[in-house]
């Protein structure tokens, strides 16, 4: 019975010590932003999944041991309609490699600023089956509810992903090389 209760006094202190725990995604924002020569465009993924592995004390945050997303390519929608996202579907290889993957490798930096906290990241960003490591600055705010938003955003070129910006209308119209992922994920321990 003694070795009973001083497990569950060590198991306690511990957890309450380190604060390490399991997040994923309850609320996401992803668009993703590129030009053509005839009009800027706008898509979105309606799924986003996020894990992570993140130690808070209270309301602080301490670190960030692992996080991971995944966005279904089939579940990107463009403003300009189904034409748009076939030949998005297309140009990402979306029958071969229906998930676009980023996994973090290391934060490099975790600084508090006012309420918020600014992340800096390094990770492996797979696109169309071609992965990159790319570094990320995020903002990062821990709330009430002891949940956290990440704010950012990325730049990106097409053809580092070696992808084809699409063309449509007999190459009429023709997409710009550079995009910009804009994204807001909120995720809550499970």
């Amino acid at each position: 019975m003694k070795g009973t209760i001083i497990f569950f006094v060590v198991f306690a202190l511990s957890t309450l010590g380190f604060g390490q725990a399991n997040y994923r995604a309850s609320n996401v924002s992803m668009t993703i932003k590129g030009t053509s020569n005839l009009h800027d465009w706008e898509s979105s993924a309606k799924e986003v999944r996020a894990r992570g592995n993140i130690s808070l004390e209270g309301s602080i945050l301490k670190s960030i041991g692992s996080f991971s997303v995944e966005v279904p390519v089939k579940s990107i929608k463009s403003t300009k309609g189904s034409i748009m996202d076939g030949k998005t579907y297309d140009a990402l290889l979306a029958d071969r490699f229906p998930n676009i993957t980023y996994t973090l490798e290391k934060v490099t930096g975790l600084n508090k600023k006012g309420e918020n906290y600014d992340l800096y990241a390094s990770g492996n960003l797979n696109i169309a089956g071609v992965t990159n490591k790319i570094d990320l600055y995020v903002k990062v705010k821990v709330n009430a509810d002891g949940s956290l938003t990440f704010n950012g955003s990325k730049k990106l070129k097409m053809t580092d992903y070696k992808i084809d910006p699409p063309k449509a209308l007999f190459g009429t119209l023709t997409t710009g090389n550079d995009i910009e992922i804009v994204f807001q994920v909120t995720v809550k321990t499970f």
